[in-house]
């Protein structure tokens, strides 16, 4: 580990997940580039048999996240995971309920403790969550590279496995923190892409293989059901229902077996492709810092 924190990369400390401060990264000649890595990283965890776990839809991503934050401060309960999701504004109380039995049906979280009187019951994450829920995160970091180099310091260190687990914890705060100020949770986009199960994983198929072009999802790319149905574990009658309901929104135009993002689309990906790399990077300058605090003192 260097004896020096890169300045680059702790400027993101101060960072505040607001919208004004994550567009600050669309303008950085490498977005669309780290962009199309990213949704590549996305693509081979849906083919993960246990990754795919967590890119059903976005309330299976955060309640991931969630978990795996809650799990290093204080501790994974009911009550805890509904405050954060009501925190969020990404799940109700109801599917924050579903979403803990879920995971301990998958054997992603076992019982700690039992509910004793007023003491709700203790969960804690297995190793199988663990390793998975880790192995996205720094996958998805690597990415990041792109936007700020500095950030394969972090990755250098994540062999440690304290270190790993600390990102990915801090990641799970930062997204919290970030979706209470995120902008864009009721559109007609976030309805269809994120909520829809197989929405996301179908967005990342076709923004990783996009062409070149002057921006993000700019271009026409290649579009079939079949391989939407194929990939995102979905029926052709849902896939179908899913890309009508957002050509009926006007997000897209399907033509000649090709698909074009509307405007509006284009904003709400640009701006929720630079929220995740800003989560990234803030999650990173935390980790760096707690990790070479020890160096510093010794200087």
């Amino acid at each position: 580990m260097s004896n020096r924190v890169d300045e680059a990369l702790m400027q993101w400390l101060e960072c505040d997940m607001s919208p004004s401060a994550v567009g600050r990264l669309v303008d950085h000649p490498n977005f669309r580039q780290a962009a199309r890595a990213l949704n590549r990283v996305k693509v081979e965890a849906a083919l993960h048999p246990v990754m795919s776990l967590f890119s059903k839809d976005a309330g299976h991503y955060v309640a991931a996240a969630m978990c795996f934050s809650l799990a290093g401060n204080g501790g994974i309960t009911l009550p805890r995971l509904k405050a954060a999701s009501a925190k969020s504004r990404l799940m109700s109380a109801g599917r924050a309920r579903a979403m803990l039995g879920y995971w301990v049906h998958v054997g992603f979280l076992s019982v700690e403790s039992h509910r004793q009187g007023r003491d709700a019951a203790r969960f804690i994450p297995t190793e199988r969550f663990v390793d998975a829920w880790c192995g996205r995160m720094r996958s998805g970091l690597a990415s990041a590279a792109q936007l700020e180099p500095s950030v394969d310091a972090v990755l250098t260190m994540m062999h440690d496995r304290r270190i790993l687990v600390s990102y990915a914890q801090v990641r799970g705060e930062t997204v919290l923190a970030g979706l209470a100020r995120a902008e864009g949770h009721e559109s007609s986009f976030a309805r269809i892409f994120n909520h829809s199960v197989g929405g996301g994983r179908a967005l990342a198929l076709l923004l990783s293989r996009e062409a070149d072009g002057a921006s993000l999802a700019s271009g026409p790319i290649a579009f079939s059901v079949q391989e939407i149905s194929e990939h995102c574990k979905i029926s052709r009658i849902q896939a179908r229902r899913l890309f009508d309901a957002a050509e009926a929104e006007g997000l897209i135009e399907i033509k000649d077996g090709a698909l074009t993002f509307s405007e509006a689309a284009r904003r709400h990906i640009t701006y929720a492709t630079a929220f995740e790399f800003a989560s990234m990077l803030r999650s990173a300058a935390v980790t760096l810092k707690a990790f070479s605090a020890p160096v510093l003192a010794a200087e």
